[in-house]
């Protein structure tokens, strides 16, 4: 629709144009033989006019009337209508006193008065638009006649139609082009638009491996890429959160097994044995008590996903560390293990003391139940820039590189057996590794088979108060 109105306009002002512009030429030219052929008219002197309008139609391929006051042709340059009355709208105006008046006719329709139509017939070479210009001639200020100045301009015509079509096509072009870049853009927007509809419906309804195809490098890539990366987080997320569903149900079924097992076993004792129910009991016992671990290391972890707040304050991690080092002595001691612990300047941090000492104490913890007697293990807490770097290294038997990787992750364990016989759940590490999370920290394991484990944790230093 703006292209058809745009179009249009532009003929139009060409058109316009184009008129104006012959209709200003004609008038020059009529104007000019009106003012010479004043003294002419005045005496008469027909063969002078007919000779300067000869020469005027030849050179501009019109033709040209003169007039007296009583209309009467003088002088026609196609000698046809000398001596008859000629009237038309445009001289009449001039009689009135116009200064001149200039109109169009289609001579192939017959279209103005009679003596019009004569006077176009009769023009050689006239098959359409003819221009009639009407000009007074003035003698002594008053007017002495009229001079009639007809002209093609057929070829105005012509000339406006050729730039309507060349317009019109290039209208159409451009139109055509403008549809199939639409088509295109179009194309290119609403494909990746449905598929990602189509992903997000997949997912809407469980469907958590849906993704979208990548296209390119633009705004709609960068969607789909978002989309594949929020896709697979939530398909990992969602398989994660089966696995530590069965794990959660594996780690309280065996305790609840076996304490089904152990008193089934008193029930249906007869007569009941003193020394085994005291055992079984102390079996049950003990199973309960792992029971009570599994279920608070359980909520501890729910409570860091929901977003556990920390109660912050300044605190000598270096002290912190000591502190653990010396509640874990006796059990070093009886496991035939040296303990040590080297902290070689006060270092404060901003951290949460209960949540601290836990990451402390199950790293410490962990190394003495993996380090046979008469091994050792060493820890330490120094600077690195603006950190707090804490170590804790054993000679203990080490951790398999395939499982390196995978220690910190819920229920996991290098040895389940083994794991067991000392009493852990297979959270410690995970609890360990989001309370160091929580504080801005990091941790990390290197270990190899045989030749010990070194846990290193590093926590950013308190600010200075200025």
């Amino acid at each position: 629709m703006a292209f058809s109105v745009i179009g249009f306009s532009l003929i139009q002002l060409v058109g316009e144009y184009l008129f104006t512009q012959r209709s200003r030429d004609d008038q020059r030219i009529a104007d000019s033989l009106a003012e010479s052929f004043s003294d002419y008219l005045v005496a008469f002197d027909a063969r002078s006019m007919y000779e300067a309008a000869q020469e005027t139609a030849r050179a501009q391929q019109s033709r040209v009337l003169v007039l007296d006051g009583l209309c009467v042709v003088q002088v026609d340059t196609a000698s046809e209508l000398n001596g008859q009355r000629f009237i038309t709208a445009e001289i009449d105006s001039v009689l009135k006193g116009s200064a001149g008046e200039y109109g169009f006719y289609d001579a192939g329709n017959g279209s103005g008065s009679y003596w019009l139509r004569s006077a176009l017939n009769g023009f050689s070479g006239v098959n359409a638009m003819t221009g009639v210009y009407a000009s007074p001639i003035m003698s002594g200020g008053e007017l002495s006649g009229v001079l009639v100045y007809i002209s093609q301009v057929q070829e105005i015509y012509e000339s406006l139609r050729d730039i309507q079509l060349r317009i019109l096509s290039w209208m159409a072009i451009v139109a055509t082009a403008v549809l199939v870049i639409n088509l295109l853009v179009l194309r290119t927007i609403t494909r990746p638009i449905g598929e990602l509809n189509e992903g997000i419906s997949r997912m809407s309804k469980g469907d958590l491996s849906a993704r979208v195809r990548v296209r390119g490098n633009n705004e709609f890539a960068g969607l789909a890429r978002a989309f594949n990366s929020m896709s697979e987080r939530l398909e990992q997320l969602d398989k994660s959160r089966s696995q530590f569903v069965s794990n959660a149900s594996h780690e309280l079924k065996t305790p609840l097994s076996t304490m089904k097992i152990l008193i089934e076993t008193l029930m249906y004792q007869d007569p009941p044995d003193p020394g085994m129910t005291k055992e079984f009991l102390g079996d049950v016992n003990k199973e309960i008590d792992r029971l009570n671990r599994i279920v608070s290391d359980l909520l501890t972890l729910v409570n860091i996903d929901n977003g556990m707040k920390l109660n912050a304050a300044e605190l000598d991690i270096g002290n912190l560390v000591q502190e653990q080092v010396k509640r874990l002595s006796p059990l070093a001691r009886e496991n035939g293990i040296e303990l040590d612990c080297a902290a070689k300047e006060p270092l404060e941090v901003s951290g949460d003391a209960l949540k601290l000492q836990q990451v402390v104490y199950n790293i410490i913890d962990n190394a003495i139940k993996y380090t046979p007697r008469g091994g050792e293990v060493h820890c330490s807490v120094a600077r690195s820039g603006r950190k707090a770097v804490i170590r804790v290294a054993d000679t203990g038997v080490g951790i398999p590189e395939e499982d390196l990787p995978h220690i910190f992750d819920r229920f996991y364990r290098v040895d389940k057996a083994r794991s067991r016989e000392t009493g852990g759940t297979g959270l410690g590490l995970s609890i360990v590794k989001q309370f160091v999370l929580l504080h801005g920290g990091t941790i990390d394991a290197k270990s190899a088979p045989g030749k010990g484990s070194t846990f290193v944790i590093e926590l950013p230093l308190a600010e200075k108060k200025s």
